[in-house]
């Protein structure tokens, strides 16, 4: 069942790139940025995760879409009888504080990266309210701590060796702007496109 799972999502995380790539590299290049460097590697690698994120937390979309309001405001109230779900929470912020100070400079600040992260599950925790999912506080908990592991396990390395981030700086609007634009559309392509472009991918390929 879990192997069918993260298949799943991996098909998610395939199907949505092959759009969400070209539209980045888009960007890039709008900014005015060199395509072929680290920056751009991480960047997909960060769109990716995000993907995967919007996958397993079930983001509605406009085929899917219904209110269906549960709430859960006591913290860590199922950790010794689901403490897998905890941890995977955790795993799956992680990669999200790594990958932040390497794009983006904003994100140096762990207050920044802090807030970016706590505005990320809000956001996922509030659309869960359209879904049959529960709006869960104990999610925004592991999610920054996932994040905020994330975040120690690059900078410590980095300040131990001198490590210059984010990689590939630029002052450019890209730089400023880049991760709110990103997630918008993240945003628009997961909820208005990806129910229609996925479905219609697969049975093509397949």
């Amino acid at each position: 069942m879990i192997m069918i799972r993260f298949l799943g999502i991996g098909m998610d995380c395939i199907s949505s790139m092959l759009m969400l790539a070209p539209a980045a590299l888009l960007i890039l290049k709008l900014s005015g940025r060199r395509l072929k460097n680290k920056h751009m590697f991480f960047l997909l690698l960060y769109l990716c995760v995000l993907t995967g994120i919007y996958s397993v937390t079930g983001i509605p979309d406009i085929k899917d879409c219904s209110f269906d309001f549960t709430l859960n405001l006591i913290p860590l109230v199922d950790v010794l009888s689901s403490p897998d779900q905890y941890l995977l929470n955790i795993l799956m912020f992680l990669p999200v504080g790594f990958l932040l100070p390497l794009l983006w400079d904003e994100y140096q600040d762990f207050r920044h990266l802090m807030g970016f992260c706590c505005f990320l599950t809000v956001f996922i925790e509030v659309a869960q309210v359209f879904t049959f999912r529960t709006t869960d506080v104990d999610d925004l908990l592991t999610n920054l701590l996932g994040a905020a592991l994330g975040y120690a396990l690059i900078h410590l390395p980095a300040k131990r060796w001198n490590i210059r981030l984010p990689l590939n700086i630029d002052n450019d609007y890209e730089e400023k702007h880049g991760q709110w634009v990103y997630l918008l559309v993240l945003f628009l392509q997961q909820f208005f496109v990806q129910p229609y472009w996925s479905a219609f991918f697969w049975d093509t390929l397949l």
